[in-house]
C-alpha cells in the first residue's frame, strides 16, 4: 500500500504479524540523541497508520500514524546513514 510518510511518499508493504523497524526520527536530526526508531509486531492496519506490540514492553500497543514516521523497514533491519544495515540482537 503507498502511504504518505512525515518527509516522503513510499510503501507499507507489511501485514499484521510482521516484524518491523518503526523509524519515528533518523534522517532529519542533527544529533545521535535524537535518532528515535522503534521495532515491534505489527497487530492493525488501517489508512491512516498501523498499531504494534514493541519490543519494550510487551503489555501495551502503540499507535503510530504514517505521517508522523519517517519509514517503516524490516525488524532486522536499523537505520544506517541513507539506508539501512542489519541489526545486531541486543546492541540497540
Amino acid at each position: 500500500m503507498k502511504v504518505k510518510y512525515s518527509h516522503s511518499e513510499g510503501n507499507f508493504p507489511f501485514a499484521k504479524g510482521d516484524y518491523v523497524t518503526v523509524v519515528v526520527r533518523y534522517l532529519y536530526v542533527k544529533g545521535l540523541e535524537d535518532e528515535l526508531y522503534y521495532h515491534g509486531t505489527v497487530t492493525e492496519i488501517d489508512e491512516q497508520g498501523f498499531r504494534c506490540v514493541l519490543d519494550d514492553d510487551k503489555t501495551k500497543e502503540e499507535y503510530f500514524s504514517f505521517f508522523d514516521v519517517e519509514n517503516v523497514i524490516d525488524g532486522d533491519r536499523i537505520p544506517f546513514f541513507a539506508g539501512t544495515t542489519k541489526r545486531i540482537k541486543g546492541k540497540d
